[in-house]
C-alpha cells in the first residue's frame, strides 16, 4: 500500500493537482460512467426481451442516432475544453461566457438536426437498409423519430454535464447522471415490461428521462450550485471570441464525429448482410462491452479536465507529464476492469435472453475486446484528449478517421464478409484501429508542435 501511495504521489501530485484529488475525481467519474452504461445495458436487455427483431432494429438506427447526437455532443465537449482552459487561467468572466454559449449552441444545433432526422426517418432507413425485412424497417423508423425528439432536452443536459466535468465538479455530474439514468431505467421497466410498448416504450422513456434531466441540470447550474454567478441571459448572449474558441475546438470534433459515425454506418451496412441472430449478437456485445468502458470513460474525462487546466495555466511540461502518467496508470486500471468483468459474461448474458447461437458469438467478441483493451486503449485515446485540449484537435480527428477506416471499415469488412468470420471480424478490426491510433498519436505526443498550435 505504501508503494502504491508513493507511486501515485510521485506521478500524479503537482502544483496543479494532488493525487488524492485526482483519485477522488476518477472514482466519481467511474461511478458516473458506471451508472450511464449499466442503465444503458439494462435498457438494451429490456428491449431484447421483446425479441431479436426489436434489438436488431434499435441497433440498426443506433449508429444514425449516434451520428446526430455526437455532433452537438462534440460542441459540448469543445465548450467544456474552453471552460477548463478559462478555469486554469482563473478567468471568471470567460467561464460564464463559455458555459452559456456552449449550452446555447448545443441546443440550436440539436434543434436543427432533430428536425431533419424526424422528417427524413423513412427515407434514411429505407435507403440504408433496402434489403431488411419490413418489420425491422417499421421498428427502426418509429424508434428513430422518438430518439430525435429526445435530442432536444438531451442537448441541454449534455452541455451542462460536460461543463461540470470540465470544472472538476464531478459530484454534480454524478448527481445528474444518477437522476437521468435511474429515471430512464424505471420508465423503461414501466413502458416495456409492464405496458408492453416494445421499441416505442424505449423511445418514450428516453424522452421523459432526458426532459427531467435537462430541467434538473438547469436548476442545478443556475439556482442550486451557481458558484460562478451565472444567469439565464448568458445562454442567449454570444460573443465572437468565445464562440470562435468553442467552434475552433469543437468543429474538428464535429467533423471527426460525423466521419467516424459515417464509418460506423458503413459497418452497419455490411453487418446487415448477416443474419438477424448475428445482428442481435453484435448489439448485445456492444451493450455489454459498454460496461467495460466505465473506467475508460472516466480516464478520458479526467485526462481532458486535467490537461486542459494545465494548458490553460500555461504549464506545458506538466501537461505532457500528466498525459504520460495517466496513460501508464490507465493501463493498470483497464487490466483490473477486464479481469473483473469478463468472467461475469455468462451472468450478464442471462439479462438479454440470448439464444445459444448468439451467446457463442458474444463470448468471442467480448474476449477480443477484453484482450486488446488493457494493451492498446489508453495509448490510442488519452493522447487524443490531451492534444485536443491544447488546440491540436485537427490532428487528433484525422488520426481517428484514418484509423477507423483502415481498422473497422476496411479490415473489419474483409474479415467479416469475404473471410466469413462474421461478428468477431469487426471486433478484430476495432482492436487494429486502436493499434493504428496509438502509433500515430504516440509519434505526435513525442514532439512539441501540439503544445503550440
Amino acid at each position: 500500500m505504501n508503494k502504491l501511495q508513493h507511486y501515485l504521489d510521485t506521478h500524479l501530485t503537482s502544483t496543479q493537482f494532488s493525487y488524492p484529488q485526482l483519485v477522488k475525481m476518477f472514482l466519481t467519474l467511474a461511478l458516473d460512467q458506471f451508472f450511464i452504461f449499466l442503465i444503458s445495458m439494462l435498457s438494451s436487455a429490456m428491449v431484447s426481451s421483446v425479441g431479436e427483431a426489436a434489438i436488431a432494429a434499435v441497433s440498426m438506427v443506433g449508429t444514425i442516432n449516434g451520428m446526430v447526437s455526437l455532433l452537438f455532443t462534440s460542441l459540448a465537449t469543445g465548450g467544456g475544453i474552453v471552460v477548463a482552459r478559462a478555469k486554469g487561467r482563473g478567468d471568471l468572466a470567460s467561464i460564464r461566457q463559455a458555459i452559456g454559449e456552449s449550452a446555447g449552441l448545443c441546443f440550436l444545433t440539436a434543434l436543427l438536426l432533430a428536425s431533419v432526422l424526424y422528417l427524413s426517418a423513412p427515407v434514411i432507413v429505407s435507403t440504408i437498409y433496402p434489403h431488411v425485412e419490413p418489420l425491422l424497417i417499421q421498428y427502426a423508423i418509429r424508434y428513430m423519430r422518438l430518439m430525435a425528439i429526445s435530442f432536444l432536452p438531451f442537448s441541454i443536459f449534455n452541455a451542462v454535464f460536460n461543463i461540470f466535468r470540465s470544472l472538476g465538479d464531478t459530484k454534480s455530474s454524478l448527481l445528474l447522471t444518477v437522476v437521468i439514468n435511474v429515471t430512464h431505467l424505471f420508465l423503461s421497466m414501466l413502458f416495456i415490461n409492464i405496458l408492453h410498448l416494445g421499441v416505442d416504450g424505449s423511445g418514450y422513456s428516453y424522452i421523459i428521462a432526458r426532459l427531467i434531466g435537462a430541467v434538473l441540470a438547469l436548476l442545478w447550474l443556475l439556482v442550486i450550485h451557481n458558484s460562478y454567478a451565472l444567469h439565464l441571459f448568458h445562454f442567449f448572449h454570444f460573443s465572437r471570441s468565445v464562440s470562435r474558441d468553442i467552434f475552433v475546438t469543437g468543429m474538428p470534433l464535429v467533423l471527426e464525429s460525423f466521419l467516424m459515425q459515417s464509418g460506423m454506418l458503413l459497418v452497419q451496412v455490411y453487418l446487415a448482410r448477416l443474419t438477424t441472430t448475428a445482428l442481435a449478437a453484435q448489439a448485445v456485445s456492444n451493450s455489454i462491452f459498454s460496461l467495460y468502458s466505465t473506467t475508460s470513460g472516466a480516464l478520458s474525462a479526467l485526462t481532458a479536465t486535467v490537461t486542459g487546466q494545465c494548458f490553460g495555466a500555461r504549464n506545458y511540461d506538466l501537461t505532457r507529464r500528466y498525459c504520460q502518467n495517466l496513460i501508464r496508470s490507465g493501463r493498470a486500471v483497464l487490466l483490473i476492469t477486464v479481469l473483473v468483468l469478463y468472467p461475469l459474461t455468462p451472468l450478464l448474458l442471462r439479462l438479454y435472453s440470448a439464444t445459444p447461437e448468439a451467446s457463442a458469438i458474444i463470448r468471442i467478441a467480448l474476449g477480443i475486446g477484453a484482450a486488446g483493451m488493457p494493451l492498446l486503449w489508453c495509448d490510442s485515446y488519452l493522447p487524443a484528449f490531451t492534444i485536443r485540449a491544447c488546440g491540436d484537435g485537427m490532428y487528433a480527428s484525422i488520426v481517428s478517421i484514418v484509423s477507423l477506416f483502415l481498422g473497422r471499415c476496411l479490415l473489419g469488412y474483409l474479415l467479416t464478409i469475404p473471410f466469413g468470420l462474421g461478428v468477431p471480424g469487426i471486433w478484430i478490426g476495432m482492436v487494429t484501429e486502436w493499434l493504428i491510433r496509438g502509433i500515430l498519436l504516440h509519434w505526435r505526443l513525442k514532439g512539441t508542435k501540439w503544445l503550440h498550435i
